[in-house]
């Protein structure tokens, strides 16, 4: 982790909170429930929960969320909070035609249903087919109804089709994960970075071609690595503007300069969240609209 020193805010107190337990966070499901009830169920069984100020369908709760009942009627889903921020980063509309190109297990494609009152089109792939059951089970359980699976390469998705939103949950090395992985804490081996940003690359570059003019892509990892994240976005600066979120909850600018080079003024639109700024995993985001 020492190579992120100069670009991680309170460094020190970085290292220290990411010794210590992630927080089990439960997200309410809005097609089955409401937070009222939720709050009202968690009181009257005695689960310990305090709200997320910067996300009120997000709760840190006391205990793991898959020894609640609440959980198996698809009324919470267990979801670590920064994994929330994604899909809160579309300008969603009910009538929108979406698609998740990475979306197993369905954290940010049934969270998106929810966002959408359970209207419009939502088209959830994936590339695996073990993970696609977990998908299909998560989707039929938390109450679904606007969304379609697929199974394929997203690299291979047909591009007939064009898609108001496009979401590229993509993979990483997952550095972000660093309080439940402990061989993360010393960061990710530089190959496997370099290998897998080449596949991002990939994946981006297909996102834009599934995207209709003047369309929302957002691209996120839950890593650290400037290879996997700006260094990655900066080659799409001429197919989409990047554009600032507007969040108001404690986070962090895109870099732009790494390794001693200078990168796009532009990239400071992108969002890094660190651990220890929201008692959290970490996560980095980025908006593009398209041209």
């Amino acid at each position: 982790m020492d190579r992120y020193k100069d670009i991680i805010p309170d460094y020190d107190e970085f290292k220290e909170v990411v010794k210590t337990h992630q927080p089990f966070d439960i997200r309410v499901n809005t097609n089955k429930t409401s937070i009222k009830e939720i709050k009202r169920i968690f009181k009257e069984q005695g689960v310990g929960f305090q709200q997320r100020e910067w996300n009120k369908k997000f709760f840190k709760i006391d205990e793991r969320p898959g020894k609640l009942f609440q959980h198996w009627l698809g009324k919470i889903y267990s979801q670590e909070s920064t994994s929330g921020i994604p899909p809160t980063t579309f300008n969603l509309e009910t009538n929108d035609k979406i698609i998740d190109m990475c979306a197993a297990p369905g954290s940010k494609t049934t969270q998106i249903s929810a966002l959408m009152d359970n209207k419009g089109d939502i088209l959830a792939n994936d590339k695996y087919s073990n993970r696609i059951k977990s998908l299909l089970a998560n989707v039929y359980r938390l109450g679904c109804l606007n969304v379609k699976v697929i199974e394929r390469d997203a690299r291979d998705i047909p591009e007939e089709k064009k898609f108001d939103k496009v979401l590229v949950d993509a993979p990483c090395s997952a550095e972000g994960n660093l309080r439940e992985k402990e061989y993360l804490r010393e960061g990710a081996d530089m190959e496997d970075i370099k290998s897998i940003s080449s596949l991002q690359e990939q994946l981006l570059d297909k996102a834009f071609r599934l995207c209709k003019k003047g369309g929302e892509i957002v691209y996120s990892t839950c890593t650290f690595a400037p290879e996997e994240n700006e260094l990655n976005v900066q080659k799409f600066l001429e197919r989409g503007r990047l554009v600032d979120p507007g969040f108001d909850f404690e986070h962090s600018k895109g870099l732009t300069e790494w390794d001693g080079k200078k990168l796009s003024e532009d990239l400071r639109n992108c969002v890094r969240v660190y651990p220890h700024q929201l008692d959290s995993g970490g996560i980095f985001i980025a908006k593009f609209k398209k041209m």
